[in-house]
């Protein structure tokens, strides 16, 4: 009699558990709370003002209708300036406005017919481009791509071989366009660094007569840029 109660008060309380499980069954799964309900938070951020400086190489190169014919005339410099900017994240995209402008000692000269030298120098380039970029790294690297229009200042010269110059050197500040790639790390929150590839062209650079060539000179001007610059942002 004392072994049959205890056996049956062992099924009972085998037969509760099992009844309390089922019942916790039916109310089914808790909600899991786990990382993926959390919304991502960068560390840092790009949103901001920034102003910066550069510095790089480039090279370029200007091409020629010079006593009736074709001349490419190709030359490499440095360049330094520097840059203003604002960027908006939003998620891991990062996309913004930059001005900037650049001193740059590119020049190149080269025989084009005649007798004469045809040299080119770039004094100075600027521009208003957009950026497009995506955050990784734990979002404190970004990679980009930018454009937007361009300036340029630039002078050109046609001289024989004394350095008397045909007529009189050509001065001209032309409109064009830039695009390029860059890559740019966060140091510390309000410090970053860049590499930065950009190209420029500058078309349809036309001087008058009687200034470089008897006719009218064509000139097709471009250049591309290496930079490597650091930014302070706000």
């Amino acid at each position: 009699m004392h072994f049959s109660r205890t056996v049956l008060g062992g099924l009972t309380g085998v037969l509760l558990a099992t009844t309390c499980a089922a019942a916790a069954d039916l109310e089914g799964p808790r909600p899991y709370r786990g990382m993926r309900d959390e919304p991502y938070t960068p560390p840092v951020s790009w949103t901001g003002f920034y102003v910066g400086l550069h510095g790089g190489y480039g090279f370029s190169n200007a091409d020629w209708d010079f006593y009736s014919a074709s001349l490419t005339n190709p030359g490499t410099g440095s360049v330094l300036g520097g840059q203003i900017g604002y960027n908006i994240q939003s998620g891991r995209l990062v996309y913004g406005l930059e001005a900037d402008l650049s001193s740059t000692w590119m020049n190149g000269s080269d025989g084009c017919g005649g007798g004469y030298t045809c040299r080119h120098d770039l004094n100075w380039m600027g521009s208003i481009r957009g950026r497009l970029g995506f955050a990784f790294n734990d979002n404190r690297t970004l990679f980009y791509g930018t454009g937007g229009v361009a300036w340029a200042d630039a002078k050109f010269s046609s001289r024989d071989s004394a350095g008397v110059p045909f007529g009189s050197d050509y001065s001209v500040t032309k409109q064009g366009w830039v695009a390029g790639l860059g890559v740019e790390h966060m140091l510390s929150p309000n410090l970053t660094m860049r590499l930065e590839y950009l190209n420029y062209s500058f078309n349809d650079i036309t001087a008058p007569a009687g200034t470089l060539d008897a006719a009218a000179t064509k000139i097709d001007l471009s250049s591309q840029v290496i930079r490597f610059g650091v930014n302070l942002k706000f």
